[in-house]
């Protein structure tokens, strides 16, 4: 599953939420989760450098990330792939537009 996320300023610091809920069997929690940051288009050397820090789950269904930067004009397609306790991966992603306010 894919969404597009409003765009954010180059500036700002923020934290992405991937909600795995309405995936999750009874019983089943994410057990631990990455991150990847890939340039849609635009101009950017290191895409992956917007991720700050590591992951952190919360509730045991949502994927927490902050992120901050990015390069005005660009688009970034944000994957999450969630490890669950049953063994199952699940995958969730959302593109980023990047635009100076």
């Amino acid at each position: 599953m894919s969404t597009t996320w409003p765009a954010k300023d180059p500036a700002e610091k923020l934290i992405c939420s991937f909600d795995f809920s309405p995936e999750l069997d009874s019983g089943e929690t994410i057990d631990h989760a990455t991150l990847s940051v890939t340039l849609l288009s635009g101009g950017d050397a290191n895409p992956s450098a917007l991720l700050d820090g590591a992951p952190q789950i919360a509730g045991g269904s949502v994927v927490l990330h902050a992120f901050q930067g990015g390069v005005d004009g660009a688009n970034y397609r944000f994957r999450c792939l969630a490890t669950l306790s049953s063994g199952r991966i699940l995958a969730l992603a959302a593109t980023l537009p990047v635009r100076t306010a």
